[in-house]
């Protein structure tokens, strides 16, 4: 049972009110439905030259671990799309396995020069969203903040990998169950490995996340206030890509002309909700640093309420 007084439970309900009453007007000036368009597009883009980065570095792990951990690998990232996307976006991921039967290290640097480029547009479009977020005019010249957005790109590949590497494959690129084996843990590290998975994937996620939202924006922004948008974010794709399969799995069904246009509607709209996710974190950040440096002067109860933080 609640003990506070109903008076302060009074006044935080109303600033929490005021507060979502405040972020979903700043959603909407903003426009971030529209811009998450304008990310997802490029997102998509990226979404073909990434695979081939995918398929290339699978081809030099089978080289370094073996192709039982390679083919292992593989299974996972095919599975995991199946999982999410459903069969309703079979041809799509057909097509990923298709690739991966292909695998041709020799593309591993054309398919990353075209995965940057296209990156780095998508976070070019989440660079001008943050600034309108945070109302802040954009300060960098146009050079530098492109090589923002291509380092963006390069740490969100280099995330892939190392989520692929160590979440995927196992710890020291699969040599991790190995060396347990030789030191009597071999049962022990499977099954602390298995609990550990998801956990090390949301904190490299979240971690990421962060990263983005502390460089991003021309207002610069603590790692400590970037957090709350990064684990906002994390939530939000957990939950969206849970939804959408969901609904794939119920809705899509009986919908044909969603099964006639196949995997591609699919990806954008997955890869749309994704987008939106993200700037809904940086709006989320961008609230709480308006709330944070207000000059709170001469008002009434009820203003005083909606001007003071949402946490006290």
């Amino acid at each position: 049972m609640d003990d506070r007084p109903v008076s302060q439970r009074a006044t935080w309900a109303k600033r929490a009110t005021a507060f979502a009453r405040t972020y979903a007007a700043e959603v909407d000036r903003d426009r971030l439905f529209g811009l998450a368009a304008e990310t997802a597009f490029f997102a998509v883009l990226s979404i073909f030259p990434g695979l081939l980065v995918a398929v290339s570095l699978l081809g030099l792990l089978q080289a370094l671990v073996g192709a039982d951990v390679a083919v292992a690998a593989q299974d996972r990232v095919v599975g995991l799309l199946s999982l999410v996307l459903t069969a309703q976006a079979s041809d799509a991921v057909a097509a990923v396995e298709s690739l991966f039967e292909q695998k041709r290290t020799g593309l591993l640097s054309v398919a990353t020069v075209g995965a940057l480029v296209t990156l780095s547009g998508a976070f070019a479009v989440t660079i001008n969203a943050l600034n309108l977020a945070y109302d802040a005019a954009e300060s960098r010249p146009w050079i530098r903040r492109r090589l923002v957005g291509l380092v963006m790109a390069l740490g969100s590949l280099t995330f892939a990998v190392v989520a692929l590497g160590v979440v995927v494959v196992g710890p020291f690129f699969g040599r991790g169950e190995q060396l347990a084996e030789l030191l009597g843990l071999g049962d022990v590290f499977v099954f602390v490995w298995n609990f550990l998975r998801l956990p090390v994937l949301v904190v490299a996620l979240v971690l990421w996340l962060t990263l983005l939202f502390h460089y991003a924006p021309s207002r610069r922004v603590g790692w400590r206030h970037a957090l709350p948008g990064a684990l906002f974010t994390a939530v939000l794709w957990f939950v969206a890509s849970a939804a959408f399969h969901v609904y794939l799995a119920i809705a899509a069904s009986r919908n044909p002309l969603l099964g006639a246009f196949g995997g591609g509607v699919i990806i954008m709209s997955w890869t749309y909700l994704l987008s939106l996710a993200l700037l809904l974190g940086g709006e989320l950040n961008a609230v709480l640093y308006d709330r944070r440096h207000l000059d709170v002067g001469p008002a009434t109860p009820d203003q005083r309420a909606e001007q003071l933080p949402l946490f006290a």
